[in-house]
């Protein structure tokens, strides 16, 4: 492909060499940016918001010109997806998966979720003596989770309201993706954390075999998603903020045998039609599955004392 200079920095490392990576299947920019599209439901699978891009520095993948700023925090703000509640039991296992991994490295604490919908990754960490704490920008996911006394508050990530390091657990699932500047995140996550605390993260695997087989077509290529991380290009990107990883690998989601059938409609919606009919005739449409793609990393990472240089990575 050919090699494109930019003005805008490479958000990983700072580099202005790339070259395409793919277009979208979709309209590209013309998509424009409303909160249909900003659920964590949506399945407008290979409609990138714009030309996708790759770092010749440290491989990393991003959206050349992501949305105006504006209109994506209002997206988020006004985002609603009744989906996610019915799919809400599956939510919650997946968190205590989570917490099973994050619980051999630390005892409970405070734990802030940076970015937590509904709440249900709290819901789990209060079941096992975690104090909860979060922030979530859209106004219908942060009164839900409001209603459970988990302390969330609605905004934006910076706006959580607790003092720096007062956190043992800071949690960012399914976050940094849909951001123009993951670093800053990260940053704020390191502000609230205690000395040798704990980051955890989860993110779509740019670098996976599923998605390199599949492209531009791959699931999480939506409008939504401005950044595609590689464990590599991921443990760079913490690594120059602070932390230092002590775990990677994939990290699948529980939801029901129904909403993984429905999420093909995002290729066909006669595919929709043949699997929901499917795990409908055979009962299976409500049991939570977990199919693990191998294309969701997963990060557990430790407050390091020093902020380090954007090196070379270590997790592939």
């Amino acid at each position: 492909m050919t090699a494109v200079s930019l003005t805008v920095a490479c958000p990983v490392c700072d580099g202005r060499d790339y070259e395409p990576r793919f277009r979208p299947t979709g309209a590209g920019t013309e998509l424009g940016v409303d909160a249909q599209s900003f659920r964590p439901s949506a399945d407008r699978f290979g409609e990138a918001s714009g030309l996708v891009v790759r770092c010749r520095n440290c491989g990393h993948q991003f959206v050349e010109q992501p949305p105006p700023p504006d209109g994506v925090r209002d997206a988020y703000a006004d985002a609603i997806d009744e989906v996610s509640l019915r799919e809400e039991a599956g939510q919650v296992e997946t968190a205590r998966r989570a917490l099973t991994r994050i619980e051999t490295s630390v005892a409970p604490g405070l734990v802030c979720d940076l970015g937590c919908w509904t709440g249900s990754f709290l819901v789990a960490a209060r079941e096992r003596g975690w104090r909860t704490a979060g922030v979530e920008p859209s106004h219908w996911a942060a009164s839900r989770a409001g209603d459970r006394g988990l302390g969330v508050r609605q905004g934006e990530l910076h706006d959580h309201g607790l003092d720096a390091g007062s956190c043992r657990l800071v949690v960012m699932t399914d976050v940094l993706e849909h951001l123009t500047d993951p670093g800053d995140a990260v940053d704020e996550a390191r502000a609230l954390l205690e000395p040798d605390g704990l980051l955890w993260i989860t993110v779509p695997d740019a670098g996976s075999l599923l998605a390199r087989a599949l492209g531009r077509r791959w699931w999480s290529v939506l409008p939504m998603h401005l950044q595609y991380f590689t464990g590599a290009s991921m443990e760079r990107l913490l690594t120059r903020h602070g932390f230092r990883v002590v775990w990677a690998g994939t990290h699948a989601k529980v939801f029901t045998a129904r909403y993984y059938a429905e999420r093909l409609g995002g290729y066909h919606p006669a595919l929709e039609r043949l699997a929901v009919g499917a795990v409908t005739k055979t009962g299976l449409a409500a049991r939570l599955v977990a199919p693990d793609f191998h294309d969701r990393l997963a990060v557990l990472a430790r407050r390091a004392a020093h902020v380090g240089p954007a090196g070379g990575s270590n997790v592939h």
